[in-house]
């Protein structure tokens, strides 16, 4: 067999997927995740299995593996069976992470690893080819199948289900009424030239032809349409008949018309969040966030109401210390407003990091590192706390987010999204310990487990 390595419960996840990947292939495989044949444990004699059962020894080597004593006796155990049986690439170290050659344990020293830190998959790709190379035995009892029969047996979500009714929180913010109306206002030029409106209007709009398309008003634009620029009649269309027919005299379908009120949602949205000092980072997809900066906020801590109404709060900005440097990590939010089947923005989060506070790296693949580093234990309410955060910080004093789409006109948003009822609910999973990497650790008064200003994590 095939006997797998590693930190727990930090590289859990990997593990696994790398057990499942293999058994995928056909090879026998075990780890104290999936056992083997559903159930076989050899934690008993650990020794022995490696000793009399095992073909290859997977060492996941990681930051954590590197110190943890229970891994690397198990490496030092392989190490042994090696040279006794004069085993060539008996042991086979996966480096699944940043950890520096330098710092690599000295039993590892002289073994060349495959690196899994570039990508999962690359690394299973260059250990399959050198496990075919070797020509290690498969078996018929490893198969696609039997992954499968493995996977819903331990995660069958009939398992966890209860049969009561439960509220669920989505991350949908309605918006409570739209504009009754949304205008076309017919553009005019005084001098001759090329009939085109500023990129730096008051409010949301569109040029459609030679109309401008908002929910403002003409006196919402008057005097800063751009040089020579100005309106001339003013047409209206009732907002509700618009997202449901669009408008046959301006040739604008269900769909467009549908694109239109996304966009000016999206764009008066985009113009709010940056008057509340919040930053904009354009991510890899083009698409853009926005973050806080430290000391944004007072002690970079945002009070809110939570789940329960009471009152709590969750730290927006935060600092790992990572071999004497501190890595800021930033929480941050995307937007995407929806017109069907409810108005409303979709509120994404996101992690970002900074070696200042302020500057966000420029390497999306080192923050996607980080991010997978700094995230791996924040669950859902976690996520979900720092949404409600920052939506009741955009609120301000008010109860609701008002953004302004026009002179004197605004569309409001509650601070807390959409409830979802469902007829039934599920077990929460059992929590295990969380041990974090052996590094110096420490937030701005973050909230985990309502733990005190200084605990660790």
């Amino acid at each position: 067999m095939i006997f797998i390595s590693h930190a727990s419960p930090e590289d859990d996840e990997f593990t696994r997927w790398l057990a499942l990947q293999l058994a995928k292939e056909g090879y026998p495989v075990w780890c104290d995740l999936t056992k083997l044949l559903g159930g076989e444990d050899f934690w008993k004699d650990i020794e022995q299995a490696i000793r009399e059962r095992t073909c290859k020894f997977l060492y996941v080597l990681s930051m954590s593996s590197n110190k943890k004593p229970g891994p690397l006796q198990e490496l030092q155990v392989a190490q042994n069976v090696a040279r006794d049986l004069e085993l060539k690439d008996f042991v086979i170290p996966l480096l699944i992470d940043d950890l520096p050659p330098r710092e690599i344990n000295i039993q590892l020293s002289r073994i060349i690893a495959i690196p899994y830190n570039m990508g999962w998959a690359k690394g299973l790709e260059l250990l399959l080819d050198k496990l075919e190379k070797e020509k290690i035995q498969k078996s018929p009892r490893f198969n696609p199948e039997a992954v499968t029969s493995w996977w819903r047996n331990q995660f069958s979500a009939e398992q966890g289900i209860i049969d009561e009714p439960d509220e669920y929180l989505s991350n949908w913010f309605p918006i409570q009424q739209l504009p009754v109306d949304i205008f076309f206002h017919e553009l005019k030029r005084s001098r001759i030239g090329k009939i085109e409106v500023s990129d730096d209007l008051p409010f949301a709009a569109i040029q459609h032809g030679l109309n401008l398309v908002s929910f403002g008003n003409a006196g919402s634009f008057e005097g800063r349409l751009g040089q020579y620029m100005s309106i001339g009649d003013s047409t209206s269309v009732s907002t509700d008949t618009f997202l449901g027919e669009g408008s046959a005299p301006y040739r604008i379908d269900k769909k467009q018309a549908r694109d239109f009120i996304s966009y000016l949602l999206k764009v008066s949205w985009d113009r709010f969040i940056q008057q509340r000092a919040l930053s904009m980072y354009e991510m890899a997809n083009g698409a853009t966030c926005y973050f806080s900066k430290k000391d944004m906020v007072h002690n970079d801590n945002l009070f809110f109401a939570g789940v329960d109404d009471n009152k709590t709060h969750r730290a927006i900005v935060g600092y790992k210390t990572i071999r004497e440097s501190k890595r800021y990590w930033h929480f941050a939010i995307q937007s995407k407003s929806l017109v069907y089947p409810a108005i409303a923005y979709i509120i994404k989060p996101h992690v970002l990091f900074s070696d200042d506070g302020k500057k966000i790296w420029e390497s999306k693949e080192r923050l996607h590192k980080a991010r997978r580093s700094q995230c791996k234990h924040w669950w859902n309410p976690d996520w979900r706390d720092r949404i409600l955060a920052v939506m009741k910080y955009l609120a301000g004093e008010e109860s609701t987010i008002s953004i302004p789409v026009g002179s004197e006109l605004t569309i409001s948003i509650p601070t807390h999204p959409i409830v979802f009822k469902i007829p039934v609910s599920y077990k929460e999973p059992e929590e295990e310990s969380i041990i974090e990497d052996e590094e110096d650790y420490e937030e701005y008064d973050d909230v985990f487990d309502d733990e005190e200003k200084g605990d660790d994590i």
